[in-house]
């Protein structure tokens, strides 16, 4: 959502969950090649951008499962081939598209044994990003901070947005829902640009399934009026 806000931000996606996020409202991703290609991609439009004196940031997107199956190759490319790409991983503990298999990061084995966990921020280290920066991209004030830091940083810099995807059983997630005051709702409809199924409008005032929310509270950060309030799991 953050980077979608940036007029010359171009987002070089991948293939994961996160490329829903390439769909209305959000359109957050202007690439989806293969997978990998997150990273491979972007460096190959940094450079052509480039060459022809185009001034755009460049973003590469992958999930921490791609980012460990076909990413670091493309994060290595980055730094040898000096792209002006800022890698971004989303690192959500599991590899949430094709049935939460574990991944190196997740600290088990697809047999559910306990394992080292590889820390992406560790591997990015030691490619020579000297400039890691981890957020939770739930906080959106944080995630506008980590965009603007990378871009001004004078040093090679990455994001990893992490937060653990809410369906891993093994984790207990306190999840509080969100509610709407529809006396201080005023129809403004910016809620909706979040892209959650479970807002809606309701005779001209947002309206939240608690059959769907999971107590975010990126609508209610984005409210200008304080309407949305979360309440506190029990």
């Amino acid at each position: 959502m953050t980077m979608s806000k940036g007029k010359n931000f171009v987002i070089g996606g991948d293939i994961g969950c996160y490329t829903l996020g390439g769909a209305a409202p959000l359109g957050a991703m202007d690439t989806c090649v293969c997978m990998g290609g997150g990273f491979s991609v972007a460096m190959g439009m940094s450079k052509a951008f480039a060459a022809t004196g185009q001034q755009k940031k460049v973003f590469g997107v992958v999930g921490d499962s791609t980012f460990f199956h076909s990413g670091m190759t493309g994060a290595a490319e980055i730094l040898y081939n000096k792209g002006a790409v800022i890698p971004v991983v989303l690192d959500n503990h599991i590899t949430g598209m094709t049935g939460h298999q574990d991944n190196p990061g997740s600290g088990y084995t697809l047999q559910g044994e306990i394992a080292a966990a590889i820390k992406i921020e560790d591997v990015l280290h030691a490619f020579g990003y000297e400039n890691v920066i981890i957020v939770d991209p739930q906080d959106l004030t944080a995630m506008q901070k980590a965009v603007d830091d990378a871009l001004a940083s004078a040093v090679p810099a990455a994001i990893i947005c992490r937060r653990p995807c809410l369906l891993i059983k093994r984790i207990r997630h306190d999840i509080g829902l969100c509610e709407v005051d529809r006396e201080k709702c005023i129809g403004c409809k910016k809620c909706l640009k979040v892209g959650c199924p479970a807002v809606s409008i309701r005779d001209g005032k947002s309206s939240i399934d608690p059959d769907q929310c999971v107590g975010c509270t990126v609508c209610a950060q984005v409210c200008p009026v304080g309407a949305i309030t979360r309440k506190e799991s029990k």
